[in-house]
């Protein structure tokens, strides 16, 4: 029987599932929202109402309320009044909150902290820890010192998120001297090896409309700065977000977070994420799954493993006659910015879709997939790559 033929597609109401003969779990899509804010911070409403309304309204499988670590409570709070409003003992604190919202297999409340000021290297998203970081704004040596102290609550150093890299603050090459710590550390080098050894996501999408008026399209596209990242050395995965301040939590735009994992529960969430299985869409219900001689996007293929096996998955649920066009990105880290080296074109949702012709040929190279849906406004879609190296810091270290 052909090989391709013997592959097992699930398709599900809700989600895509696929086993691969190279990895039998089943995977599915989960679509949500990991930047957000209430009234604990800099927002409005309280944690409850965000998580209530992502689920409810939004329709998200999940939500993260990312409360600013150095404003819970106010910026002149004491280390003790921010911690009630994150851990407790109240049952209305972050924590407890996201505990009790949470029902496996329905909604995941997740949780966390954004990391420093804009004027102090920009922010970091950290999530899933168990106390608020009382370290001093803009000192990332200082966080990653931190997290390794503070696990998640499934045993690793949590996972952490570059948020809106750049934003208003760029440098010569694109990035400003300080952001996410650049200065914290001896060079560059050091401060690739570091960061990016401890960073699994980045915002390609993020932003409120103007006016908090709900809209389709996310006011920061920051595709360039995905591309940069790359380039220099962070193994990371684009995220759709919505930095919620003004409620809408989830449908201010159509930026999405899609969630590669075997189930919708907070551990598989945090470790599809910790392992890059995300992907950023400007469509709030297009799920897609790549996979790279039987890998998610996301993983690091060692050794470098030449001619490429590329198989994908696209459903939008409401758009299921769709055209979309595929681009293949493939880049070096070191060297230029990822280019389109093979672009094919489809129409309507696919269960067995393959591109041919990629190949990686050594350690440092890396391909990634923009999807474009057509439409009067058409809607992109970013896939994580997958690398061609040996060993790489980890952030499940």
């Amino acid at each position: 029987m052909n090989r391709i033929a013997t592959r097992l597609l699930i398709l599900s109401a809700a989600f895509l599932t696929r086993t691969w003969a190279a990895d039998p779990a089943p995977v599915h899509v989960y679509l949500g929202n990991l930047h957000s804010h209430t009234g604990y911070s800099d927002g409005s409403g309280t944690p409850e109402q965000a998580f209530i309304y992502a689920r409810d309204v939004a329709k998200l499988d999940f939500l993260a309320v990312t409360e600013h670590n150095h404003l819970l409570g106010g910026a002149a709070a004491t280390l003790p009044q921010r911690e009630a409003l994150y851990s407790g003992p109240a049952p209305s604190a972050l924590r407890p909150t996201a505990a009790r919202l949470t029902e496996d297999g329905k909604f995941v409340a997740l949780y966390g902290q954004e990391f420093s000021t804009m004027s102090k290297g920009n922010h970091v998203n950290v999530f899933d820890v168990p106390g608020v970081i009382d370290v001093e704004a803009g000192d990332f040596a200082g966080l990653l010192k931190w997290m390794h102290a503070h696990p998640d609550s499934t045993g690793h150093t949590a996972v952490l998120q570059l948020n809106h890299p750049a934003l208003g603050r760029p440098g010569k090459n694109g990035i400003g001297k300080v952001e996410f710590g650049r200065d914290d550390f001896q060079d560059d080098t050091g401060w690739v090896r570091e960061m990016g050894g401890a960073s699994s996501l980045v915002e390609i999408l993020n932003g409120e409309p103007p006016l908090n008026k709900p809209d389709t399209r996310a006011p920061q596209i920051m595709e360039f700065y995905y591309q940069l990242f790359l380039q220099l050395g962070f193994h990371v995965a684009p995220t759709g977000d919505q930095d919620n301040h003004h409620g809408h939590w989830g449908d201010a735009t159509e930026a999405r977070t899609g969630i590669i994992a075997p189930a919708l529960t907070t551990r598989d969430l945090l470790d599809a994420m910790r392992d890059r299985h995300v992907y950023a869409t400007e469509d709030r219900n297009l799920r897609a799954i790549f996979r790279v001689n039987g890998r998610l996007c996301g993983d690091i293929l060692s050794p470098p493993p030449g001619p490429l096996e590329v198989r994908f998955d696209l459903e939008d649920a409401d758009e299921p006659a769709a055209g979309y066009t595929i681009e293949a990105f493939q880049g070096k880290i070191g060297g230029s910015f990822a280019s389109i080296v093979k672009t094919v074109k489809i129409a309507g949702d696919t269960k067995t879709g393959a591109i041919d012709g990629l190949t990686l040929g050594g350690s440092g190279e890396y391909v990634y997939f923009r999807v474009t849906q057509a439409g009067a406004v058409p809607d992109r879609l970013w896939t994580a790559p997958v690398w061609a190296e040996g060993e790489v810091a980890s952030p499940r270290r």
